[in-house]
Protein backbone atom coordinates (compact mmCIF):
# COMPACT_ATOMS: atom_id res chain seq x y z
CA UNK A 1 0.00 0.00 0.00
CA UNK A 2 1.52 3.60 -1.16
CA UNK A 3 1.97 5.93 1.68
CA UNK A 4 -0.64 8.79 2.08
CA UNK A 5 0.80 11.68 0.48
CA UNK A 6 -1.95 14.14 1.29
CA UNK A 7 -2.69 14.99 4.59
CA UNK A 8 0.52 13.32 6.53
CA UNK A 9 2.78 16.90 6.06
CA UNK A 10 -0.33 19.57 6.46
CA UNK A 11 1.39 21.56 9.40
CA UNK A 12 5.31 20.31 8.89
CA UNK A 13 8.07 22.64 7.91
CA UNK A 14 9.77 22.11 4.85
CA UNK A 15 12.85 20.67 6.91
CA UNK A 16 10.64 18.27 8.44
CA UNK A 17 8.57 17.43 4.91
CA UNK A 18 12.43 16.84 4.02
CA UNK A 19 12.98 14.52 7.16
CA UNK A 20 9.91 12.64 6.38
CA UNK A 21 10.65 12.16 2.99
CA UNK A 22 14.11 11.11 4.13
CA UNK A 23 13.00 8.62 6.22
CA UNK A 24 10.47 7.29 3.47
CA UNK A 25 13.30 6.66 1.09
CA UNK A 26 15.63 5.49 3.39
CA UNK A 27 13.19 2.36 4.67
CA UNK A 28 12.07 1.91 1.05
CA UNK A 29 15.61 1.12 -0.41
CA UNK A 30 17.03 -1.11 2.45
CA UNK A 31 13.59 -2.63 3.46
CA UNK A 32 13.43 -1.93 7.61
CA UNK A 33 15.53 0.47 9.69
CA UNK A 34 15.83 1.26 13.12
CA UNK A 35 15.87 4.88 14.70
CA UNK A 36 19.65 4.72 15.59
CA UNK A 37 20.23 3.60 11.70
CA UNK A 38 18.07 6.75 10.52
CA UNK A 39 18.96 8.97 13.49
CA UNK A 40 22.94 8.56 12.14
CA UNK A 41 21.47 9.16 8.75
CA UNK A 42 19.76 12.73 9.21
CA UNK A 43 21.53 13.74 12.01
CA UNK A 44 19.06 14.28 14.84
CA UNK A 45 18.86 13.66 18.27
CA UNK A 46 17.28 10.05 19.12
CA UNK A 47 14.13 12.36 21.00
CA UNK A 48 13.44 13.93 17.66
CA UNK A 49 13.13 10.66 15.23
CA UNK A 50 11.37 8.99 18.02
CA UNK A 51 8.87 11.63 17.19
CA UNK A 52 9.15 11.40 13.17
CA UNK A 53 8.48 8.40 13.45
CA UNK A 54 5.38 8.35 16.08
CA UNK A 55 4.29 10.82 13.50
CA UNK A 56 4.87 8.25 10.61
CA UNK A 57 3.10 5.16 12.51
CA UNK A 58 0.46 7.52 13.40
CA UNK A 59 0.01 8.25 9.36
CA UNK A 60 0.23 4.79 8.50
CA UNK A 61 3.57 5.40 6.47
CA UNK A 62 5.67 2.98 8.60
CA UNK A 63 4.59 0.55 10.92
CA UNK A 64 6.75 -1.26 13.80
CA UNK A 65 8.06 -4.49 11.83
CA UNK A 66 9.81 -5.61 15.12
CA UNK A 67 9.90 -4.71 18.59
CA UNK A 68 12.88 -3.92 20.41
CA UNK A 69 14.15 -7.14 22.38
CA UNK A 70 17.06 -7.11 24.76
CA UNK A 71 18.97 -10.12 25.61
CA UNK A 72 21.88 -11.18 27.85
CA UNK A 73 24.45 -9.60 26.54
CA UNK A 74 23.33 -8.50 22.98
CA UNK A 75 20.65 -5.24 22.42
CA UNK A 76 18.48 -5.27 19.17
CA UNK A 77 16.59 -2.46 18.08
CA UNK A 78 13.33 -1.91 16.87
CA UNK A 79 12.65 -2.15 13.44
CA UNK A 80 10.43 0.28 11.31
CA UNK A 81 9.06 -0.81 7.59
CA UNK A 82 6.92 1.27 4.92
CA UNK A 83 3.01 0.69 5.20
CA UNK A 84 0.85 -0.12 7.09
CA UNK A 85 1.17 -3.62 9.94
CA UNK A 86 -0.22 -7.22 7.95
CA UNK A 87 -3.38 -8.06 9.97
CA UNK A 88 -2.34 -11.40 9.28
CA UNK A 89 0.93 -11.74 11.03
CA UNK A 90 0.48 -12.79 14.88
CA UNK A 91 1.90 -10.27 17.36
CA UNK A 92 2.85 -13.11 19.64
CA UNK A 93 5.15 -13.97 16.99
CA UNK A 94 6.97 -10.85 17.67
CA UNK A 95 7.66 -11.02 20.98
CA UNK A 96 11.23 -11.21 22.63
CA UNK A 97 12.24 -15.02 23.57
CA UNK A 98 12.09 -13.64 27.31
CA UNK A 99 8.35 -13.42 27.10
CA UNK A 100 7.22 -17.14 27.69
CA UNK A 101 3.22 -18.16 28.47
CA UNK A 102 3.98 -19.69 32.14
CA UNK A 103 0.19 -21.57 32.56
CA UNK A 104 2.17 -24.78 30.50
CA UNK A 105 4.74 -25.08 33.35
CA UNK A 106 4.59 -27.73 35.63
CA UNK A 107 3.18 -27.03 39.28
CA UNK A 108 5.76 -25.56 41.29
CA UNK A 109 8.29 -25.19 38.83
CA UNK A 110 8.09 -20.90 39.17
CA UNK A 111 10.87 -20.74 41.42
CA UNK A 112 11.05 -16.40 42.92
CA UNK A 113 14.12 -14.59 43.08
CA UNK A 114 16.20 -14.96 46.49
CA UNK A 115 14.92 -11.21 47.69
CA UNK A 116 11.58 -11.50 46.54
CA UNK A 117 11.21 -14.61 48.45
CA UNK A 118 12.47 -12.80 51.28
CA UNK A 119 10.04 -9.79 51.33
CA UNK A 120 7.14 -11.83 49.87
CA UNK A 121 7.33 -15.33 50.94
CA UNK A 122 7.83 -18.45 48.66
CA UNK A 123 6.09 -18.90 45.18
CA UNK A 124 2.57 -20.33 45.44
CA UNK A 125 0.94 -22.39 43.18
Amino acid sequence: MAPRQGRQLQGRSRKSQLHIARIAQYIREQGQASAAQLSALLGLDAGTMSRYLRHMCGMGQIHLAQRHCTEPGRQRSALYALGEPDEEVDGWAELPPQVRRTACWPRGAARRDPLVAALFGPAQG
